[in-house]
């Protein structure tokens, strides 16, 4: 249930309704000036107050008593009957204030009474609509509310939606990562390569703290994913040695941006495995980043076989999930082109996501 408008409390009603209390004093003052009768504007303004500020009164009560028997569809004469009973009430009650002032500000022969009954008679209509105005009113700041409410609450949902799918997809991401890395160094143990093994533990080491640091965010600087990167691929080359060659091709003004969390990984992961570590010969992996018309642009280049023919109809899990992450986290303004390089050997990444320093 939204909060009260604030367009609905006693003080800003009273601050409200003071503006038709000085228009009518003025023209009160007016007039009996051109009339030959001069009025103290203190006066007129006495006069004129009570008509307006028992509305200002009412006008939380007209509020509250509209949501409790509401005039929504389906309209029921019961409850059109109430408001009825209540307009007129509200008008009874303003007219005897009238009255009672008047008798005070400006007496005149007919008794309290008379002067009530004529105030109520005389300004029934103008206090008719008042009272469903008000009511009008109040059912359109409180739908407003309602709908604000209705919205926020709406784009919660989808937040925390959206948090969890990415985070269900980061979770199938870093055990896959992890089960790799320890392949690569289990491979190492087999050949009895102590040495090597230990740096690609402690290697495996820090790149599990980077994970853990990371925390449950969803973006990271694309300086961070290159370092993360870059220790990923520094168990491999304790493996592979001189066989597996990086190159790095990142501008120092865009270490900066924000890109979203392992993005790079999965098809470093992908060249390593299914390019480069199946050549015996020596390969290299490039990554590059470049910005365009607001867009930040990643390539993961590789020269090592290509794709294999029944990737276009099976891609693996971790470029499926890159894709899906992209997709919740910035719509169609992300893309992602995997493809055998167009020149050469290897296959060829682009990662296309808005720029954001």
């Amino acid at each position: 249930m939204p909060r009260r408008s604030p367009a609905l409390s006693v003080r800003v009603a009273f601050a409200i309704w003071t503006i038709p209390t000085l228009l009518s004093t003025l023209e009160t003052v007016t007039f009996a000036r051109l009339g030959g009768h001069p009025i103290a504007p203190w006066r007129a303004f006495v006069g004129e107050a009570p008509q307006w500020y028992c509305w200002a009164l009412f006008t939380p009560m007209i509020a509250a008593l509209g949501e409790r028997v509401p005039l929504r569809r389906p309209v029921r004469a019961r409850n059109v009957a109430l408001h009825v009973c209540a307009s007129l009430a509200a008008s009874a009650l303003c007219a005897i204030g009238d009255a009672i002032v008047n008798a005070w500000v400006r007496p005149d022969a007919s008794g309290l009474i008379a002067s009530a009954r004529s105030w109520f008679l005389g300004g029934l209509p103008a206090t008719t609509v008042a009272y469903f105005a008000i009511l009008g009113v109040s059912y359109a700041i409180t739908s407003g509310a309602r709908l604000r409410e209705r919205e926020r609450r709406t784009a919660e949902l989808e937040t925390q939606l959206r948090d969890a799918q990415l985070a269900a997809l980061r979770m199938q991401l870093q055990p896959h990562f992890l089960f790799n890395s320890l392949n690569a160094i289990m491979a190492l143990v087999r050949d009895r390569e102590t040495d090597r093994a230990i740096r690609a533990l402690s290697l495996l080491s820090d790149v599990l703290r980077a994970a853990v640091n990371a925390g449950d965010g969803h973006e990271t600087t694309l300086g961070q994913e290159l370092e993360f990167v870059g220790r990923y691929l520094e168990i491999e080359r304790v493996r592979f040695g001189d066989r597996l060659r990086i190159a790095i091709d990142v501008p120092a003004e865009l270490a900066a941006a924000r890109v979203p969390t392992f993005i790079l990984q999965p098809f470093v992961e992908n060249s390593l495995k299914h390019g480069v570590l199946r050549d015996r010969g020596a390969n290299q992996i490039t990554i590059a980043a470049s910005a365009a018309d607001r867009m930040l642009r990643l390539a993961v280049h590789d020269d090592g076989r290509g794709l294999p023919d029944a990737w276009t109809t099976t891609p693996g899990v971790g470029i499926r999930n890159a894709r899906a992450r992209l997709s919740r986290m910035y719509g169609d303004a992300a893309a992602i082109s995997v493809a055998n390089a167009a020149a050469g050997p290897g296959v060829s990444v682009e990662i296309a996501l808005p720029l954001m320093p």
